[in-house]
């Protein structure tokens, strides 16, 4: 499977950073922990059918216990659906979501002494406006040609690129408990 990579000449953030004007986000710390999913009686109303409704709700379940890595319904999150897509001149989703990815997997790699090497973006969620966070799912090897595992990194990003992007968390996706 070929490597994604965005070469490191190629630089897609501003260079006039503002400073930041709220605290940045630790490094590991994933905001959905200490958590519990609580249902919202007033979605209900939304829906005319029972069974609907419940679908809804599991879904929204599902994607809670993800951590923010599955969509959400009626969340205001949304799915990045063509990673081609171009987001800069010469820069798709894909390699900017790649570029955000590895962010996170240097720093994970530089405080766990870990050699994770990203291959393959699988999808993103992006959540927020002038500040998002950007949940990337990919496949990495752990070590030099170990099999591939699903990873999850979250990135919180800047609108108009005037400050860097901050690596929030990289992990192992964790395995369902359905």
């Amino acid at each position: 499977m070929k490597k994604q990579k965005v070469e490191e000449e190629e630089k897609i953030y501003s260079d006039t950073h503002v400073p930041e004007l709220g605290c940045k986000p630790q490094w590991d710390v994933d905001s959905y922990d200490g958590r519990e999913y609580e249902s919202d009686p007033e979605d209900r109303k939304l829906f005319s059918d029972d069974e609907e409704y419940e679908k809804y709700r599991r879904e929204r379940r599902r994607a809670f216990d993800s951590k923010g890595f599955i969509y959400e319904p009626l969340s205001g999150n949304y799915p990045i659906k063509d990673l081609e897509a171009l987001v800069y001149p010469n820069v798709t989703s894909r390699e900017l979501m790649t570029d955000l990815a590895n962010l996170c997997v240097k720093k994970l790699n530089e405080t766990e002494k870990k050699t994770v090497e990203l291959v393959e973006i699988v999808r993103v969620i992006v959540l927020g406006g002038g500040t998002r966070k950007a949940y990337i799912t990919f496949m990495a090897p752990e070590s030099l040609n170990g099999p591939l595992i699903e990873y999850q990194a979250k990135v919180v990003t800047y609108a108009k690129n005037l400050k860097p992007p901050v690596p929030i968390l990289c992990r192992p996706s964790p395995i369902p408990s359905i």
